[in-house]
């Protein structure tokens, strides 16, 4: 395997270990295992874990960036509030196999593993989604008041979080029905 295949094969396999796993609990002969590269080829496009580590967010937060987008937008299409469709985004994900709650919460609570590199990504990838939340609520809901996507992105991490400690996606329904206090808009039965 040569140059793009390697490199997705690599992300592709990083992304299920790490988030499987954690990245304390993965090394770099698992990730070369899982994607049937060399050694050579990893360490020629990754370094070091730390370097592989940085590729891995910041691939898995342009992936998830996309999915997010396209789920709510496809939730809006159907007729829900694009503001509110973000929950549904998440519940569809949380019901999804190996749900383990979001992989950028979960990199910070390895401290022994990462550095300042990783945690800027992480603050890249929490400042797109209240980016995110801040174009639709200006496209949906041009009077609401300054503050709310970030009390939004509050509630999604919150829930996203709380999801995966119970097992439920009770606390995403909680968090939607606040978002919909919050907008003005009747929460879905």
């Amino acid at each position: 395997m040569k140059g793009p295949d390697a490199e997705r094969a690599i992300l592709t396999c990083a992304d299920r270990l790490f988030y499987e796993r954690g990245i304390e609990g993965v090394g770099m002969a698992d990730v070369r295992d899982a994607a049937g590269v060399s050694l050579r080829r990893l360490y020629l496009l990754h370094p070091s874990k730390r370097h592989l580590v940085a590729a891995w967010l910041e691939d898995r937060h342009n992936r998830w960036m996309v999915w997010f987008r396209q789920t709510v937008e496809r939730r809006t299409a159907e007729g829900t509030d694009a503001l509110l469709a973000t929950f549904d985004a998440i519940e569809e994900w949380a019901t999804s196999p190996g749900y383990r709650g979001c992989a950028f919460v979960n990199t910070l609570a390895e401290v022994s593993e990462i550095d300042e590199t990783h945690r800027a990504i992480v603050r890249t990838h929490k400042r797109a989604l209240i980016d995110l939340l801040a174009e639709l609520a200006t496209r949906d809901h041009p009077d609401g008041p300054p503050w709310l996507p970030g009390a939004l992105a509050v509630l999604i991490d919150g829930a996203i979080v709380r999801a995966a400690i119970f097992g439920s996606t009770t606390p995403i329904a909680d968090a939607r029905s606040a978002a919909a206090r919050l907008l003005e808009v009747p929460p879905c039965p």
